[in-house]
């Protein structure tokens, strides 16, 4: 059972993986908090540039499209449970890929008031504030299941670990975390 509610729930969250792995790559010249500070620290750091949020909002509109454009071609119906297998459109794709970037941003904000810099790792808070933000703004047209969020919450820290250590061993990442 579990396995089937894997499958929608990324189904659903697609967009938002791709989006939260994708905008990294954009680097930006224009911070959003254009170098403000927050009780002496920066805001959200110079890592968090509009180039990046718009390049994860329009790569997550991308995916939303290519999933929709996919869904009919895909045998959902041969699986032996019934699926809830929720309808994407760009629209909901832009959606999941803006809940990811403001909930990315939400980490950045409290990972600067807790005096991290920027680059440091936060065990959890990392891997899963893009994910929280992403279900938040997709309920705005999707039903989601709380058995999603819970599985996702749970998986999305292991596929992160896995993802870091291969670009770590590919030379594409400076660490393994």
């Amino acid at each position: 059972m579990v396995l089937y509610l894997f499958i929608e729930a990324f189904w659903l969250i697609l967009p938002a993986y791709a989006a939260n792995s994708m905008a990294p790559l954009f680097r930006g010249t224009h911070p959003i908090d254009g170098g403000r500070k927050f009780r002496g620290n920066p805001l959200l750091g110079p890592g968090k540039t509009w180039e990046g949020f718009f390049f994860g909002c329009i790569i997550a509109t991308f995916i939303g499209f290519l999933e929709m454009a996919v869904m009919t071609n895909i045998p959902f119906s041969l699986s032996p449970v019934p699926l809830l297998i929720v309808a994407m459109s760009p629209l909901l794709g832009f959606l999941l890929g803006f809940g990811a970037m403001f909930g990315d941003l939400v980490g950045s904000f409290i990972k600067r008031r807790i005096g991290i810099e920027r680059g440091r790792p936060v065990p959890l808070l990392d891997q899963v504030d893009f994910l929280l933000g992403a279900f938040m703004f997709a309920m705005i047209l999707a039903p989601i299941k709380w058995q999603w969020i819970i599985i996702m919450l749970i998986l999305t820290p292991i596929f992160h670990l896995i993802a870091n250590s291969v670009g770590y061993v590919l030379k594409l990442s400076k660490t393994w975390y």
